[in-house]
């Protein structure tokens, strides 16, 4: 009999499509107003989670009737436009200044707190989000009023163990989701050493760049909107809190989405877990803890499973962010009426040195990118010379080392000797 096994090539959801139609603009118009998203990109291929986070607030905010969309950063040098009720920032670097004045600002902090809280425009936000009682507490010493806590979530639509056709079979297998971006993870080095009784799939972007190791099975990243067939089929999820957001206990979306197909999560940090009811997530902090956190017998799994899924269905949907966010995008609103004329002129003025030294430096690190690029060229080319130089030297030393012993030989006695004797027998056979 087969055994089953995690789905190397899983299918896209088919809720893919309308994710993709908010991005373009599909949706912009609503009868509660439009919420614009400043994020990284307005394209889901790339995998950008801010944008994801993003789209899954956005089509539950749909729901409410608001129009959503979303604003890139290639765009961030226009004046943002002048029908967008609402501009949520999911990126610290986006500056406000081309925002109109009528136009309602929020900073959803998820990660990256205290960069956030350093900024000398965070007060301009007529409200800040954060994704912790921590974080909270920091950006409000910070801007001076009280910040909201709305944590990231899940679209339960999209991760679900509810699917039409066939279902996936689950394995008793961990996959790890964690995308390698250039900076090493602190999990690999947990990965290097682990030794589980069936190696981790790691599904990982860039995965030609990460070490293999033989407790892991490493495979290229897969699309978002196909994740969900890969955590249905997983009994865990490992996963990896960077530093600046364990500091502050903001957690990944990777723990509701996991939970939500059914598969624990297995995180770097308690921090953040209970006032998110998640306070049974296991936790590991080397390899001899992630090995003792997949060797959970089946059935105590699936009982912590059910009961922190519950958690997750109840209180960690988008459709509960959006209900909570009402009340607060509602107060910015009011507030962003009071306002005439236009922004700051400095604020502005930031907002265009910013996308300017943003644009300085993509062209810095595309130049660092083709100097390296000719470095390493340069560094293979001499290799490559260094190899045939030696390969031409030790040809010239075998044949220096061959006319040396020749020389030698023809120049001894007994080749002498040997010689006249060739010499005699040549002429007897001759006159013979």
């Amino acid at each position: 009999m087969t055994q089953p096994s995690i789905p190397l090539a899983p299918a896209p959801s088919p809720l893919a499509a309308e994710y993709e139609a908010i991005a373009r603009g599909d949706h912009a118009s609503g009868t509660a107003g439009t919420v614009r998203f400043a994020v990284s990109t307005d394209d889901p291929a790339e995998g950008k989670g801010d944008l994801f986070v993003a789209l899954g607030l956005a089509r539950a905010l749909r729901a409410e009737g608001w129009g959503v969309d979303v604003w890139p950063i290639r765009r961030w040098t226009e004046d943002v436009p002048a029908d967008t009720t609402v501009l949520v920032s999911m990126i610290e670097s986006f500056v406000p200044g081309l925002v109109p004045a009528g136009t309602a600002t929020v900073a959803w902090v998820r990660n990256w707190t205290a960069q956030w809280a350093s900024l000398p425009y965070l007060g301009e936000y007529d409200a800040v989000w954060a994704s912790s009682s921590i974080a909270a507490d920091e950006l409000a010493r910070a801007v001076g009023h009280p910040v909201d806590v709305v944590p990231i979530g899940v679209d339960l639509d999209l991760f679900t163990t509810d699917v039409d056709g066939p279902a996936t079979t689950r394995t008793d297998r961990a996959v790890a989701t964690v995308n390698f971006w250039g900076a090493r993870r602190g999990v690999q080095d947990v990965l290097q050493e682990v030794s589980p009784a069936e190696p981790i799939v790691w599904f990982a972007a860039n995965v030609e760049h990460v070490d293999a190791a033989p407790g892991v099975e490493l495979r290229p990243a897969v699309p978002y909107f196909a994740l969900p067939e890969v955590y249905r089929a997983a009994a865990f999820v490992v996963d990896d809190v960077i530093a600046p957001a364990a500091e502050f206990g903001t957690l990944n979306s990777r723990l509701y989405e996991s939970l939500a197909c059914g598969a624990l999560p297995v995180t770097t940090t308690a921090l953040g877990l209970d006032e998110l009811g998640l306070a049974e997530v296991p936790v590991f902090t080397d390899a001899a803890s992630l090995e003792r956190a997949l060797a959970m017998p089946a059935a105590e799994r699936e009982a912590v499973v059910e009961r922190l899924r519950s958690v997750v269905v109840e209180r960690h949907s988008y459709a509960a962010r959006a209900a909570q966010v009402g009340p607060s995008l509602g107060a910015a609103v009011a507030r962003a009426a009071t306002r005439s004329g236009a922004r700051d002129p400095l604020l502005r003025w930031a907002a265009q040195q910013r996308e300017l030294l943003r644009a300085t430096e993509q062209e810095r690190d595309v130049h660092r990118a083709g100097v390296e690029d000719i470095n390493r060229r340069l560094i293979v080319s001499e290799e490559a010379v260094a190899v045939i130089d030696q390969a031409r030297k030790d040809a010239e030393a075998e044949r220096d080392a061959i006319a040396t012993r020749y020389d030698a030989l023809t120049h001894s006695a007994e080749f002498r000797v040997l010689d006249r004797l060739g010499g005699v027998a040549r002429t007897l056979r001759r006159r013979g």
